[in-house]
């Protein structure tokens, strides 16, 4: 079987002109494939296979069941990477086979736990507690591990070829395209988002939970973003490839924005992001997830502080993931053509997720404090909540009391605990006005209603009985004109009312510290004054890690620790025993050497630490999970 020309317009276009880097291979080694242009091949099998060719190697978008290395399509082909769009078994059952014989698969960052981890999901599968409908069971029969991650923004370069990893949630939500040239044509292969110009492969797998429109209307998003990809062809994950069509794409997007507005009874209106204006050079965005603040000067340069989810939609459950309705807006309606640096408050999820399109869009560098740098740069290490997965490298330290310039302006960045031990506070001035961002630290809410509570309260974040305290105090020193809060925006400063913040905080402090039966009630608010780091690691068969243990002190005198360390058969632990003295409100570091075995029978080898604090038997108190 052939695609015959008339199959998408243009089709003699795509024969015209390659690139002189884009060597064809010799035609009868080819014979089996579907040539779509000199240097692209559709290979059907449970999935529409796409072979890329370039300097005499191959790399394949999908891989399908049946095609493996030896396949007779293949004949005289190097296949030297293959990239995966999704998870779901008809597009990568063979994942395994190819990686055993060397080649490297690359699997979207989103997706990662249903290849890496396919077999406990399966394990873990829970059938009476369906409401989730993320199909864990339609992964690969064997775990596949990536060799390379397709981040989303990011681009994957391959014998001077550069593939964009699309984000193209709707079929599942951690679905990626990947957006190339070849042949002179501008090309997307988009997995099951589309079988064609206007068709899906199927729908139920768009339904990620029980009477759920979030995967609808993450297609109707999707789709639209491809619209304004200006393309030539599309490679479906099933089906033939297919001219970029826009009325066509524009007739399903439409249909499935009917579909929507039949069920919910209202009609779809498409997400766009509102800016208000809170002086001349300060900007919020009203409606993402976490308010977002810009700092524009006049020839179109900015900062961002925070960067929250912006779409009808936000994908924020697990997976975390960002869709980009934001930076499409920034010049035609600000005026803003580079956002240089970036300064975020906390590491929490709502507040970071859009900075991977920063980054891509403009290479956006990245500010922060000392403390705070480690868990944005590797939030895997710690056992902390709403981290993002993907870290990100932070480019300027500013140490306590020294100042971030940027165009004339002065940011000072200090870690300052609040919601969570790892925030920041934001000081700087503008348009002759004093603005403060304490992002968390205080409910925006409760300032904006008036309200002298807590709206946010989460030991897990680490947050010290004492911070309580310290909250209020820091916004009083500085008596700026606006806080700019975390959720409810840019606030005009009403120190009365923060007067009665703190009063409320004292007695918050004096309730935490008579109710918790220890000799410093933070030791009952902190549940890792004992923290194995990393936390959570990815071992082979015999391989040894190094960890630290931390332990604090948060009472007012040196204390000394003794703990014996612990695991399932077959893990050697050195030092088997440590003792330590810890000084008054620091932390010891403590180095541990962890062999694990080259045959074991769990899915984890989890690591203890039995704590007797000061005399007393606190117990096995703190673990590290390392898992194959």
């Amino acid at each position: 079987m052939t695609i015959e020309q008339g199959s998408f317009s243009n089709y003699n276009d795509c024969l015209e002109h390659p690139p002189s880097d884009l060597l064809a291979p010799p035609s009868e080694l080819f014979d089996l494939l579907q040539k779509i242009t000199p240097n692209l091949y559709l290979i059907e099998d449970t999935c529409s296979v796409y072979a890329v060719t370039a300097g005499g190697d191959t790399l394949l978008i999908d891989c399908g069941t049946d095609l493996r290395p030896g396949s007779a399509e293949l004949t005289g082909c190097t296949i030297s990477k293959i990239l995966l769009t999704h998870f779901h078994r008809d597009q990568c059952s063979s994942a395994n086979t190819w990686q055993q014989s060397g080649v490297p698969i690359v699997v979207p960052f989103v997706e990662r736990l249903f290849l890496e981890e396919s077999d406990l999901r399966r394990a873990s599968y829970d059938i009476y507690n369906n409401y989730e409908s993320f199909y864990d069971c339609f992964g690969p029969l064997g775990d596949v591990r990536a060799n390379e991650y397709a981040y989303d923004y990011s681009h994957i370069s391959w014998h001077g070829l550069r593939l964009e990893v699309v984000p193209l949630p709707g079929h599942t939500f951690g679905s990626v395209g990947y957006l190339f040239e070849v042949d002179g044509k501008r090309v997307l292969a988009c997995g099951d988002l589309l079988s064609g110009a206007e068709k899906l492969h199927n729908y139920f797998s768009s339904q990620w939970a029980y009477m759920d429109f979030a995967g609808h209307t993450h297609l109707i998003d999707s789709i639209k973003k491809i619209e304004g990809l200006n393309l030539d062809l599309i490679l479906p994950g099933h089906g033939q490839p297919f001219a970029a069509d826009a009325d066509s794409l524009a007739r399903l997007r439409g249909r499935l924005e009917g579909t929507y507005e039949m069920f919910f009874g209202r009609a779809f209106r498409e997400f766009r992001p509102e800016f208000r204006q809170v002086t001349e050079h300060v900007f919020e965005i009203t409606n993402a997830m976490a308010r977002t603040y810009i700092i524009r000067d006049d020839d179109g340069h900015a900062v961002m502080i925070d960067s929250g989810y912006v779409s009808k939609a936000p994908i924020q459950s697990n997976p975390h993931r960002y869709i980009d309705n934001l930076t499409q807006f920034l010049e035609p309606d600000l005026g803003i053509l580079e956002v240089e640096w970036f300064l975020p408050t906390h590491y929490h999820d709502d507040h970071l997720a859009g900075y991977p399109a920063l980054k891509h869009r403009y290479d956006t560098k990245v500010v922060s404090s000392p403390e705070v740098k480690d868990i944005l740069e590797h939030p895997a290490r710690y056992d902390m909540p709403c981290a993002v997965p993907e870290g990100m490298e932070v480019h300027h330290v500013v140490e306590r009391g020294e100042a971030f310039e940027w165009r004339g302006i002065k940011f000072f960045i200090e870690q300052h605990p609040g919601q969570t031990l790892y925030h920041h506070i934001i000081y700087f001035e503008c348009d002759g006005q004093k603005f403060i961002s304490i992002g968390d630290n205080i409910s925006g809410i409760s300032l904006k209603d008036g309200r002298e509570l807590v709206h946010s309260f989460i030991p897990k974040n680490r947050t010290p009985v004492s911070s309580y305290l310290d909250m209020p105090r820091q916004i009083l020193e500085r008596s700026p004109d606006f806080v700019l809060t975390g959720h409810c925006g840019a606030l005009a400063y009403d120190e009365p009312q923060m007067q009665r913040w703190r009063k409320w905080m004292e007695e918050w402090h004096e309730h935490f510290t008579a109710l918790i039966d220890q000799p410093h009630a933070n030791i009952g608010m902190d549940p890792h004054w004992v923290e194995f780091y990393p936390y959570k690691v990815r071992i082979q068969p015999g391989e040894e890690i190094k960890f630290s243990v931390n332990v604090t002190n948060h009472e007012p005198q040196a204390c000394a620790c003794v703990i014996q360390f612990r695991s399932v058969e077959g893990v050697n632990i050195e030092p088997a025993s440590i003792a330590v003295d810890v000084e008054s409100g620091t932390t010891k570091v403590c180095e541990l050497n962890v062999g694990f075995p080259k045959t074991f029978q769990t899915h984890s080898l989890t690591i203890l630490a039995d704590v007797t604090w000061n005399g007393r038997r606190m117990g096995e108190i703190a673990e590290a999970v390392a898992y194959w």
